[in-house]
């Protein structure tokens, strides 16, 4: 004989606990992507950052010394290797500009490089009377 509903015992049923658990697994699911994309941008600014102080460190070495178009590779002092190219804008100015391209790599060869544009100008260009 069954015994009546208000006399039967409280409690989840299979298919309720099956359910609880796939939500809960969805959930765990969307919480580690989040959190494993969170991890990787991090390492991708700290990256970003370790390139911005090579590259002014690069800059304040070998800028001064382009004069010249080229290609230029090197490692600073500190063991990250660079690259410039630099190529002449050809204009009307007294003051000819250089277009420099740096990439340096701040994990060395093997890590991602990140590129910097600038520009600097060279000593202006005296034409004799």
């Amino acid at each position: 004989m069954i015994a009546p509903a208000s006399e039967r015992q409280g409690g989840f049923i299979l298919v309720e606990t099956i359910v609880a658990f796939a939500i809960l697994a969805v959930a765990l699911g969307v919480s580690m992507q989040t959190i494993s994309q969170s991890a990787a941008t991090l390492v991708r600014a700290s990256d970003i950052q370790a390139a911005g102080l090579v590259y002014t460190e690069l800059a304040e070495k070998e800028f001064p010394d382009l004069r010249d178009e080229g290609e230029f590779t090197g490692e600073l002092d500190s063991g990250e290797p660079w690259k410039i190219v630099a190529r002449a804008m050809r204009d009307s100015h007294a003051r000819p500009l250089l277009a420099i391209s740096a990439t340096v790599w701040p994990r060395g060869a093997d890590g991602p490089g990140y590129s910097y544009q600038t520009f600097i100008s060279n000593p202006p260009v005296v034409v004799p009377p």
